[in-house]
């Protein structure tokens, strides 16, 4: 665990050591046992360690070349070593013997900002040229690693987190009223934008390049045009997927930390865990995280969702025996559980915030077992598992009649699901907007409330002042209730913008809590880019979605799980968790109530009538708003309330 941090002076005047050191103490939760810095003219850069120092190459950062040009720092690693030391032999030293620290800072000396669009993996960084007078800071492509800034006429301060940049007496300690705004009604795709008034994000895949008389953000990479890839028969395709899953797991295992993994009943983490074990010495165990719902749990649930992931992870491991199963079951832990520690190390208002009382739990059982890293696939369905609802379009668009007809009447439900994949995949998808709001109207799914309205417990007048709807139709926003016309676009946003522009912070923040990272093999840039090139088709056949990664693991996967049709949820015991918190959610709906800008932002009364009505068991049901709200509009909203009263120093 580590974080970075620069203090850049524009107006010429010498960087002053009292201040890089403030800085420094600002990341000091990002890297408890040492902070070091570098001063070179109008720059100072420092480097927070989780390693003491002499123990490790990265703990001689900040990197320097001998003439005191360059200072450098790194947080993060690469998953294509190999590749970025492939050339370098003449970078003073052997390439394969530096840490990713000292790759990445000679990478850069040899070929500049070029260099970065050919690094793969999670990686923020600050590089100083004192002889050109520039400053860069950059993210990797996907924003895995967080990295933010506040600048003024005079400076500008770049750090992983903005509770650096805090820890600076002169950077105003104030809410960002549009941010609240944003995440009450669900709306992430203002990337660079924080909680935080003047504190902005580097966005995914950009460069930020600081000189005396500018700032200006470079964007080096994005999937706009990733190409098409074609084979010429089924089984080349699941072979080269599986070779890039095989490369993209191994990649996450390459730094001697002992490893365990999440592990749930679906395809995506089970594949993880599963291919792991062919890159780890043989004999070698993984320990292996499973969530489970209380045993107070009511037991209901909606059609086609199952619970309790347990059977599943138990024919896993049964084919395979060394994963060795952890079920976790956060008994008493709800929306509170360290919820204001997280707040406090994010720096964001997750949106779905009681999620995160069995991730604290995996987290700390994962620590207690001695384990560094945490393998999970939560990227798995927008690149190798996605699930091809596409492919219908498809083939309309490329006129394979034929096909089409087999998807349409392949799969589940007769004569009605055939009915409901002509409508939902092919007819609303060519047709205007129009034609689906009046079917939708028509079926009741409609109501007097703006779908954003019905999902979140902003205060209307708020919303109004925030310009709430405007800012919806801006970036396009409507809660998927629109058929996806391109669907490799959404799989676009959805990997490196809307939803994941916070999944930096929110890691960094369990990184730092916890002491153990989490990696996702998905999220190998490498294999999203080929993922996202591949036809519609190769993800879904003739009623059998997520079709590629269903025949890469059709070995190496209990058929239980393999053929399972039905899908988990997280915290399927919400409704139990949240009725436990209900004395605690009271008494914070009143000190909302009694704040007078929380009372502004979140409609209390709502959230009041939701308490007073809690049903006796989990709702659920179309139509059954509660069910949609509670767990996200309620526990957003609660999050957000404690971010805004946490921030001005409130002890309530």
């Amino acid at each position: 665990m580590s974080g970075i941090g620069a203090i850049f002076w524009k107006d010429g005047r010498p960087a002053e050591r009292a201040t890089i050191e403030r800085l420094g103490q600002g990341l000091r939760p990002y890297g408890r046992k040492a902070q070091t810095l570098g001063i070179s003219g109008s720059c100072g850069v420092v480097f927070a360690s989780s390693s003491a120092p002499g123990l490790g190459l990265h703990s001689a950062q900040p990197l320097q070349m001998n003439d005191g040009r360059h200072l450098f720092v790194f947080d993060g690693r690469f998953d294509n070593r190999a590749d970025i030391a492939r050339g370098m032999s003449g970078a003073g030293g052997c390439p394969n013997q530096m840490c990713d620290a000292e790759l990445a800072f000679h990478s850069w000396l040899r070929d500049g900002e070029a260099a970065v669009r050919r690094w793969c993996g999670e990686f923020s960084f600050v590089c100083w040229d004192a002889r050109e007078g520039t400053l860069v800071a950059g993210r990797d492509h996907l924003g895995l690693r967080a990295l933010c800034y506040h600048e003024t006429q005079q400076r500008i301060v770049i750090a992983s987190a903005p509770r650096a940049l805090l820890a600076l007496p002169d950077v105003e300690r104030k809410i960002d009223e549009q941010k609240i705004a944003d995440q009450l009604v669900q709306l992430f795709h203002d990337g660079a934008r924080t909680y935080y008034k003047g504190i902005k994000r580097v966005l995914p895949g950009h460069m930020l390049r600081v000189q005396q008389a500018s700032t200006r953000s470079v964007k080096y990479w994005s999937l706009d045009d990733v190409p098409e890839i074609r084979y010429g028969s089924d089984e080349e395709y699941a072979e080269a997927g599986l070779e890039r899953f095989n490369e993209a797991v191994r990649a996450k295992l390459d730094d001697g930390d002992r490893v365990g993994a999440f592990l749930s009943g679906g395809l995506d983490s089970s594949s993880v865990a599963v291919t792991a074990l062919d890159h780890l010495p043989a004999g070698q165990s993984l320990p292996a995280f499973t969530w489970v719902p209380s045993e107070d749990w009511d037991g209901r649930c909606r059609d086609g969702v199952y619970g309790d992931e347990t059977p599943f992870v138990e024919d896993i491991c049964r084919q395979h025996p060394r994963i060795k199963p952890h079920f976790v079951r956060s008994e008493g832990h709800g929306l509170f559980h360290q919820l204001d520690d997280f707040l406090d190390y994010a720096g964001v208002a997750p949106r779905n915030a009681i999620n995160l009382c069995w991730i604290h739990d995996i987290n700390m059982a994962a620590r207690d077992q001695g384990l560094g890293v945490l393998l999970e696939g939560g990227m798995g369905n927008m690149s190798l598992s996605w699930s091809g609802e596409g492919v219908v379009l498809e083939r309309w668009r490329h006129r394979d009649y034929a096909n089409l007809v087999r998807d349409l009447f392949a799969g589940p439900g007769g004569a009605k699901g055939v009915y409901r994949r002509l409508t939902q995949l092919l007819v609303f998808r060519i047709a205007p907007d129009w034609l689906h709001r009046r079917y939708s109207e028509f079926r009741g799914g409609r109501n007097t409330l703006p779908l954003w309205r019905s999902r979140s417990a902003i205060n209307p007048d708020f919303a109004r002042d925030m310009r709430v709807e405007e800012r919806l139709e801006h970036y396009g926003w409507d809660f998927f209730s629109k058929p996806i016309r391109d669907t490799k676009a959404v799989r676009a946003e959805l990997v490196a913008g809307s939803f994941s522009h916070e999944r930096a912070d929110i890691h960094q923040a369990l990184r730092a809590m916890h002491e153990v990272e989490t990696r996702d093999p998905f999220s190998d840039r490498r294999l999203i880019e080929w993922s996202l090139g591949l036809p519609e088709a190769q993800s879904r056949r003739f009623g059998q979605s997520r079709w590629l990664i269903r025949r890469m693991m059709k070995d190496k996967l209990p058929a239980s799980v393999l053929n399972n049709r039905k899908g988990g949820e997280q915290v399927i015991d919400w409704h139990t968790r949240m009725s436990w918190d209900l004395p605690r959610l009271r008494d914070e709906l009143e000190a909302l109530s009694d704040d007078p800008d929380t009372a502004r932002f979140i409609d209390v009364k709502l959230i009041r009538k939701y308490l007073d009505e809690w049903p006796a068991e989990t709702p659920f049901g179309s139509g059954d708003r509660g069910y949609a709200f509670i767990p996200v509009g309620i526990g957003s909203a609660i999050a957000a309330g404690r971010l805004v009263r946490r921030t001005k120093g409130s002890n309530r």
